[in-house]
């Protein structure tokens, strides 16, 4: 690496040898970094919601007290879908904490959403049925 003593003493640094560099830098593995994404995609979105939790709260308080002294059905219709509102956001912040917890531990059980159905249909009659799994009219069976 090369020096530029005039930089060095203009932003007071001391210059440092190559030998002291690091050589590697860590690795990351592909699951590391996506819990760490995953772990702050959490916080940010629970800072969000704790956020708008706590400004709700403020605008309801002035919502009550504004809709007190004007008596006006319109306010109380507001402040009521402004309780609905914060109300709703407090599941979603519930919800966020399952779901965390959910994606920390893994899901034991598998992917839920395959379904596999073996359905056979048979477009006949109930004697080509019968004929077909080896039986007679009769109920005898029929040999092979």
């Amino acid at each position: 690496m090369k020096n530029i003593p005039e930089l060095d003493k203009i932003f007071d640094i001391t210059p440092v040898e190559e030998s002291e560099l690091p050589t590697t830098l860590p690795v990351v593995s592909d699951s590391e970094s996506r819990q760490m994404d995953q772990e702050d995609d959490y916080q940010l979105a629970r800072n969000t919601l704790r956020n708008l939790i706590n400004k709700s709260e403020d605008t309801l308080d002035q919502m009550i007290e504004l809709a007190k002294n004007s008596e006006h059905p319109r306010t109380y219709e507001v402040a009521g879908q402004l309780i609905k509102t914060v109300s709703d956001v407090a599941k979603d912040l519930m919800d966020l904490q399952k779901k965390a917890k959910d994606l920390r531990q893994g899901d034991p059980e598998g992917p839920r959403s395959i379904t596999t159905n073996n359905n056979v249909v048979f477009a006949g009659s109930t004697a080509e049925l019968m004929k077909m799994l080896g039986k007679k009219d009769d109920g005898n069976t029929i040999e092979q």
